[in-house]
């Protein structure tokens, strides 16, 4: 009635674990697009001396395919090299243990941006990405920083003020103290004491020897607090009011769900949902983190988007100009233009500014019209079914919803892990939907710049 069943039945894994993985296996695709990647930038970062270390090729697959299933701890990534096939076959049986795969990722792949950019290169000679429509849009990811360890602008300037205070007060009593030592001894000294009890000058300056000793390390430890209220704040810099102490880099924000959390701003700029450009950032404002991406998406792939397809967040006269500076169609809607037009319809119209900025009120116009118009409507569609649907993979699909590091070189290195896995998994369904595939056919084509 039933197959014959014996867990203690003696068994033997294949020789080869290649047999193992099927030829469409995204592992597969990893390991070869690895494997023609160069890495010597990582490998030059090592030293001859010493036991000899684990390849960087091999780390660089694991945490990869870790990553695209949404396995990023070291620990959960160690466990899966000894009882997961898939990882075995990518390590060579190699088991690295989770203290080495976590130095690995912290101290040697900070520079991750060069390999990210030779797989994107990839996604361009397979003509997945054209460097044309190009949509960005930021979302809020949780920092790995304890929410009641924050620092606030407003409590810290507090806190200078009230030593700014303590020390004014010690002063005054340094003051008392010398009056009352010069009333004591008039014109004597206290060697040389005319008319006074020997016994009780000596016992009253005793103790205004040790009050100002106390007044003196206390002022001490009033500047060391001073000196490191200082450090916070200019750590904080002024664009942002809150800092966590445990990452300081990492601001309070307001989450999707929500809540207000230590977290950063992460920002994309995706064409056809693969990954031209990230980036992190401590300002919660989208507003002037749009530059810094569309420089960024030239510095990956050589060119400056034709079109660029925003949310109101990036509504700005500097980010117009710059866009119209370097001849990239804009179709960034200011921040109030749906409520504008909103009232609108019900007949209300808002008051002009008493000041007009002749050229702000242009793009506006312009951005009005486009947004109204069926070519913009199209555009707002492409953004939404573009860059959107790429935050909910990362968020979803990778499990991307928390970062597990702390320090922004950090933080963005993680992300570049993420956006790297994101568009391989792009690439195995672009040949998947065209053609049946080899692997071994694949090569890197860097793109000219």
């Amino acid at each position: 009635m039933f197959k014959n069943y014996d867990q203690n039945q003696v068994q033997l894994l294949p020789a080869n674990l290649n047999e193992s993985i099927s030829g469409d296996h995204l592992a597969r695709l990893i390991s070869k697009v690895v494997d023609d990647m160069d890495t010597s930038s990582i490998e030059q970062t090592y030293s001859p001396e010493g036991q000899r270390a684990y390849h960087p090729k091999m780390l660089i697959k694991v945490l990869v395919y870790g990553y695209s299933l949404g396995i990023r701890s070291s620990r959960k990534l160690a466990d899966r090299l000894n009882e997961d096939l898939v990882f075995m076959w990518l390590s060579g049986r190699q088991t690295p243990d989770f203290r080495t795969i976590a130095d690995f990722r912290k101290d040697k792949l900070l520079d991750i941006k060069t390999l990210f950019v030779q797989v994107l290169s990839l996604c361009q000679s397979l003509g997945m990405v054209r460097v044309g429509k190009v949509s960005f849009d930021g979302t809020k990811l949780k920092a790995d920083a304890a929410g009641n360890k924050m620092l606030y602008r407003k409590v810290l300037r507090k806190r200078k003020d009230r030593i700014k205070e303590l020390v004014d007060e010690m002063f005054e009593e340094a003051d008392r103290l010398d009056r009352e030592e010069e009333k004591l001894l008039g014109d004597s000294t206290e060697h040389r004491i005319k008319g006074l009890d020997l016994k009780k000058v000596e016992q009253t300056l005793r103790k205004i020897n040790k009050r100002r000793q106390t007044l003196s390390k206390a002022q001490m430890k009033l500047k060391a607090k001073d000196t490191d209220i200082d450090h916070k704040l200019k750590a904080m810099r002024q664009d942002r009011n809150s800092m966590s102490s445990t990452d300081k880099h990492a601001t309070l924000m307001k989450m999707k769900e929500g809540h207000f959390a230590p977290a950063y701003n992460v920002q994309l700029a995706t064409e056809r949902q693969v990954i031209l450009a990230y980036g992190v950032s401590s300002n919660r404002n989208d507003q002037h983190l749009l530059v810094p991406m569309v420089k960024e998406v030239k510095a990956n792939t050589g060119h400056y988007p034709k079109t660029a397809i925003t949310d109101c967040g990036y509504g700005t006269k500097a980010n117009w100009r710059f866009l119209k500076k370097e001849k990239i169609a804009a179709f960034v809607p200011y921040n109030n233009i749906k409520q504008e037009l909103s009232l609108r319809r019900l007949g209300v119209r808002l008051e002009p500014p008493k000041r007009i900025d002749k050229e702000l009120a242009k793009y506006k116009l312009l951005q009005k019209l486009r947004y109204l118009s069926e070519q913009g409507k199209q555009m707002m569609e492409r953004r939404r079914k573009d860059v959107e649907p790429t935050f909910g993979n990362l968020k979803r699909n990778l499990n991307f919803r928390h970062f597990h590091l702390k320090g922004q070189p950090k933080v963005l290195m993680e992300l570049g892990i993420v956006s790297l896995a994101h568009n391989l998994k792009k690439i195995k369904t672009r040949l998947q939907n065209t053609f049946q595939y080899n692997l071994s056919t694949i090569r890197f084509t860097q793109m000219p710049c």
